[in-house]
């Protein structure tokens, strides 16, 4: 339990980041996270400042990103991922299989139309990792690295941060499992990417079937 909230953790603190040079408010950000303007900026703010000197722009008119609940189900199943597979790490592997054992939802149901498995997509990652380089780890504060049992794969931060950008780029009000795969495929150096172009499945078709399955939601 302790080793998923860091996680968690890890993770909020990647998707705070964005926001920031998105140029979203501290209100904003605190909404987003279903906590207060002043609990928000203590305990991110001194962090940003001294990683990049990013400093937040007031923008309180533009709406809420909330997280669903299948994508943070589909993070711990990511997490769970890692440990059956013996990696003391998160990537963005992990995170494309968290989305398929999550079992519903739009980015389920876009690559399962596109014949992806569970089971095609484990033997896709155990191909194309052998003989691939490792990805380092996330090289964040010395806090995050000795308190993280498993810290985020460089690659998988990315996939994260570019999570938020789907979501905004598609006027979404939450930030759910269809977002989490669009920036799967887009992060060309992650292995979800180079395991989904083992399986035949291109980022074209993806981003088709993830956009056909939000516009039936809708309907």
């Amino acid at each position: 339990v302790a080793g998923l909230r860091r996680t968690l953790e890890s993770l909020e603190a990647a998707h705070v980041e964005v926001a920031v040079r998105a140029g979203w408010s501290w209100s904003r950000i605190a909404g987003a996270l279903g906590v207060t303007k002043q609990a928000a900026h203590k305990k991110h703010a001194a962090r940003l400042r001294a990683a990049s000197g990013v400093a937040p722009v007031p923008d309180e008119d533009r709406a809420k990103l909330v997280v669903t609940g299948q994508a943070r189900r589909s993070v711990r199943l990511a997490r769970q991922e890692a440990e059956q597979l013996e990696q003391r790490y998160i990537g963005t592997e992990h995170l494309l299989l968290g989305l398929l054992r999550e079992g519903e939802g739009p980015a389920f149901d876009a690559l399962e139309f596109l014949g992806v498995t569970l089971a095609a997509a484990r033997d896709a990652v155990a191909r194309v990792r052998l003989g691939a380089k490792a990805d380092p780890p996330y090289a964040g504060s010395s806090a995050e690295r000795t308190s993280t049992r498993f810290p985020i794969a460089t690659s998988a931060r990315h996939a994260m941060e570019q999570s938020l950008r789907e979501a905004v780029r598609l006027g979404s009000s939450h930030l759910g499992v269809e977002h989490i795969l669009l920036a799967l495929v887009r992060t060309e150096r992650g292995a979800a990417s180079r395991a989904l172009d083992d399986l035949g499945v291109s980022p074209v078709e993806v981003d088709r079937r993830v956009t056909e399955a939000l516009a039936g939601l809708s309907t």
